[in-house]
Parts: structure tokens; sequence; C-alpha cells
């Protein structure tokens, strides 16, 4: 996600305490910018040491200036607050800042624990910035009720969960590769570091033997690697084109060497079955849920930090395929290629994708409006 610096147009603030809520509030912001591009957003997150990404402010809550900091700088119009934690000093601050805030299942166990004077007077002037408060159950409608929230702005919209927003492809190229590849089992190993090139491509030849005709689409997470990769490729003795080059691959391709990321969501759609590169090596990941989104089956290797929660889910669903050594990789990419077995993966991970969809889709909706896009329900 690329954080927007405040334009013309109105800031959401989002703050997010976990890395599954990153995710999902980052699909929310984008979303929400796509629609409006008038609309600037930004990210923060406690301190944690499951917080990786580089994007995402972290505000410290033992560092109270810090917020005070933060927020004279991006004065927001909106916070976005999907922290579990309603209790703490930077929630304090956005009725000093008098920021409206969409609530998102935040637990209030912490408040309901303390003494009846003390909700009756503190926890309902904690909660006055409170527009509007999404929860995950019945149960906790009320508990927000009786620390003074109206029950009409409160509203039941289960877990939230991430997902993606997918790149798009230009529908034509994508028509006319697709002939091009008529009947032709394609792979993608996207965003592949430097020691994981020869591994991808010996699991490629070991895997020709069975699936006749295979292409390999590769995408090099580094593009200083090519001239090494290419040399690698006819050390191999494979049919290698670039995309930089020769544009599309032909029927001879057996490597086709694409150029930047610009295209992904292109090789995503046109294969069977795509590898996140670096998991074996334990360099940055390439996130699941948009491979899954484009219909094309997952498969890993261990290392996956980054977005572990989003390989969590769909390994759970049987969307994706881990792997626990490098030589299972060459051992299971013939069997985990056929077309059933790719078309049961990926069916599995549209659903996953699909879980989230209908809390982002009223969470966006409600965002837009708070902020003048289309009119509040009453």
């Amino acid at each position: 996600m690329t954080i927007l610096t405040r334009a013309d147009g109105p800031m959401i603030w989002a703050h997010a305490a976990t890395p599954a809520a990153i995710d999902a509030m980052r699909e929310v912001l984008m979303r929400a910018h796509i629609s409006e591009p008038s609309i600037s957003y930004l990210m923060s997150a406690p301190a944690s040491d499951q917080i990786f990404d580089s994007e995402v402010v972290i505000l410290n809550e033992s560092e109270p200036q810090l917020g005070v900091n933060f927020l004279n700088k991006v004065s927001p119009d909106l916070c976005l607050w999907a922290d579990d934690s309603i209790s703490t000093p930077l929630f304090a601050l956005s009725h000093r800042f008098s920021i409206p805030i969409i609530l998102i299942n935040a637990k209030t166990r912490k408040l309901r624990g303390r003494t009846w004077l003390w909700r009756k007077t503190i926890a309902r002037q904690a909660l006055w910035p409170v527009s509007y408060a999404f929860v995950e159950t019945g149960e906790a409608t009320g508990h927000l009720r009786n620390l003074g929230l109206p029950a009409s702005n409160i509203e039941v919209l289960g877990p939230l969960l991430s997902g993606v927003v997918a790149p798009r492809c230009d529908e034509a190229e994508r028509d006319r590769i697709g002939e091009i590849l008529a009947g032709r089992p394609v792979w993608f190993a996207h965003q592949v570091p430097a020691q994981e090139m020869r591994l991808v491509l010996l699991a490629f030849l070991q895997a020709q033997r069975k699936v006749h005709r295979m292409l390999l689409i590769f995408d090099l997470a580094d593009p200083a690697c090519e001239v090494d990769f290419l040399k690698l490729c006819d050390e191999l003795d494979l049919i290698t084109h670039a995309r930089v080059e020769e544009g599309e691959p032909d029927a001879r391709t057996q490597v086709f060497l694409i150029d930047d990321d610009s295209d992904t969501g292109l090789w995503y759609r046109l294969a069977s079955m795509s590898y996140m590169g670096g998991s074996f090596s334990g360099c940055a990941v390439p996130n699941p849920l948009i491979a899954a989104a484009l219909g094309s089956a997952v498969v890993h290797g261990p290392k996956v930090e980054n977005y572990q929660h989003a390989y969590g889910r769909l390994s759970e669903a049987g969307a994706t395929q881990p792997l626990q050594v490098e030589s299972d990789l060459s051992q299971r990419v013939a069997a985990l290629m056929e077309p059933d077995h790719c078309a049961d993966m990926a069916a599995k991970g549209w659903q996953v994708v699909s879980e989230g969809a209908v809390v982002t889709d009223r969470l966006v909706e409600l965002t837009l409006q708070t902020l003048g896009f289309g009119e509040l329900e009453q």
C-alpha cells in the first residue's frame, strides 16, 4: 500500500493492531480512494513484533507524545479504529482532537470490568467521538449500548477479514495470449529471489516430464538478476523469451521472463498455479490472496511470515499447498498442476477471498458516506 500524503480532500487515519486487521483496513482504504481519488489515507499500529509493514506508522502507547505529534501533523478527518482496545491514551486523543471515529469490532471487556460510576462517566466520555460502531455479535451491541452508544449507531457485521484489491489487466491482451497458450498448462513463479532461481527452474524441468508443453512465467524479485537468470536458463537448455523483447510467449517458449509487476493481474489470470517466491529462502513473499482472487491455485514453502495469516486462511480451506522442504517443489509440481486439482484449490481460494467481501463493502460505503460522499442512512 502506498501511504498517501494529504492533498486537498479528506484524510482518513486507520489504526489496527494485528497483521490481519492491517490488511483488511488496507483494502478498505484503497477501495475508498479508488471510489473517491481526492481521499488521502495512512495507517498506524501499536508497537508489535508481529507487524513488519514499513508503510504503517508505529505509535508506541508508552510514548503518548508520539500520538500527539502524529495527529498534529496529519489532522485526520476520520479515524477507522480496528484495534481491540479503546482504553488507550491514543484512542483518548481522538476526543482531544475532535476526530470522528468508526469503531470496528473493539472489545469492551476492560471497560465493563470497571465500577458502575466509572462506566457511567469516563467510559461514556471516551465513546463520544464514536460516530458509528461495527460489532461481531449481538452481545457486543448490548455492551456498547450500556456505555451510552445509541442502538441506531451500532451494526452487527461479523468478523473483519482481509481481502484484496485484485490488479486489473488488459482483457484483450489476456484473450490474445490465452489463444496462443490454448491447451498449455501455465505455472507462474512470482517474485522469485536470486537464491531460488535454480530451485524453481529445476522443479519446472522435473514437472515437464509429466506435464508436457508446460509454460513457466517467471518474475524476478530483483531485476538486476536478469543476466544471471538468462545464463542459468541457457545452462539448463531452456527456450527462454522475455516480455521486454518478444512481448508475448509463443508455441516454443518454455520460460517467459516478465519485466515488472505492472501486469501481475494478467499472469495470475493465465496461470492455473502460482508459486509464491521467497517462501523457501525467507525473503518477502507476495500476498497469496491476490492469486486466489484471480483464480490461481497457490503453492509455497514454509517461510511466509509477512502474510502468515493470509496463508493460514488459505491453507485451512485447502486452497493452497504448503511445502516443507525444497525437494517437495520438484516432486509435487506435476501432481499439483493436474487440472482438477488446480480448479478445486482455486475454487476454495475464491471462497476465502469472498468471505470478507460483505464486511469490506459496508465499511467502504459508510466511510465514504461519513466523509460526505453519499447520504448516511438513518
